[in-house]
């Protein structure tokens, strides 16, 4: 994902956010993997690098590029992955996730928008929703054809 790093760091300083080391960081490992990640697993990568950082601003972090659409939270796993690159600046995505139970990959996809079946929600239920999440388990196609042999 070469167009992350650089793309998330943009829109983090047009945001008006300062990039520290940490927030660096954080948008690296989020670029370099294809698995969602705990803030506790940010933690001991970075302790890896000797670089400090604790929960609190790894969480503070990842709720910061959640609410610029550059990270996504990962209910099934309690962890956080990048926003796919090939998406990225493309307004209204609905993100649903494939999920593999067995190689704990996670692939982003477009899915329909949604907002039909929200706006019928909150009429009926007179319920205000703010967002969903749509997750998908299942078995990669890597993991599948392994499994085959």
């Amino acid at each position: 994902m070469k167009n992350y790093t650089p793309y998330a760091l943009k829109i983090l300083r047009e945001g008006g956010f300062k990039i520290t080391r940490q927030r660096q960081m954080i948008v690296e490992l989020l670029a370099k993997t294809d698995k969602a990640l705990s803030p506790y697993d940010m933690r001991d990568m970075l302790k890896k690098q000797k670089i400090n950082a604790d929960v609190v601003t790894i969480y503070r972090i990842l709720e910061t590029l959640e609410k610029l659409s550059l990270a996504h939270k990962v209910l099934a796993v309690n962890g956080y992955i990048r926003c796919n690159t090939d998406e990225i600046g493309k307004k209204n995505f609905c993100h649903h996730y494939l999920l593999c139970k067995n190689c704990h990959k996670i692939d982003e996809v477009e899915g329909e928008d949604l907002s039909k079946l929200e706006q019928k929600i909150e009429k009926e239920k007179k319920f205000r929703i703010d967002s969903h999440y749509l997750e998908f388990t299942g078995l990669c196609k890597d993991c599948q054809r392994k499994l085959k042999k």
